[in-house]
C-alpha cells in the first residue's frame, strides 16, 4: 500500500503526520509492520475489567491482573504513553460522536495494547 494512503496517528516534533507504520515502536527494519490493538477498560457488570481483543472479542475478569495476564500471554504490550493516549483520545471522541450515546456501556478505557501481525497471514 501506497504510505500517503495509510491512516496517520502520530504527530512528528516538526508537528507533521506519520504514519503508524514508518514510527519506530511499529516498523520493522524489512517492510512496514500491521499492528492489532487490544484495549482494557473498566466499569462492567460482567465483571470489574473487560479485555477487547482483535475480532470483536471480549472477554471480562474480575481483577485487573488477571485481565492484562490475558492479553499479555497473547503477545500484546503496553503502547508508548503518547501512543496510547491519542489512541484513548480518538475513541473517546468516537464514542462522544454516536448521537444519543452509545448502545452498549463502552466503560472507562484504562490501557491500550498492541502487537504486530504477519501481513503475509493475514
Amino acid at each position: 500500500m501506497d504510505p500517503s494512503n495509510q491512516l496517520a496517528l502520530i504527530t512528528s516534533d516538526n508537528g507533521h503526520h506519520q504514519q503508524v507504520a514508518n514510527h519506530p515502536v511499529y516498523a520493522s527494519n524489512a517492510s512496514h509492520q500491521v499492528i492489532s490493538i487490544a484495549t482494557i477498560s473498566s466499569g462492567f457488570e460482567k465483571g470489574d475489567f473487560l479485555v477487547r481483543e482483535e475480532k470483536g472479542q471480549r472477554v471480562y475478569f474480575d481483577f485487573f491482573e488477571e485481565a492484562f495476564n490475558y492479553i499479555a500471554y497473547k503477545g500484546y504490550i503496553r503502547m508508548p504513553r503518547e501512543d496510547e493516549a491519542e489512541w484513548m483520545d480518538t475513541m473517546n471522541n468516537v464514542h462522544a460522536s454516536v448521537k444519543g450515546g452509545m448502545k452498549y456501556n463502552t466503560g472507562k478505557l484504562l490501557m491500550v495494547l498492541f502487537r504486530p501481525i504477519d501481513s503475509e497471514k493475514h
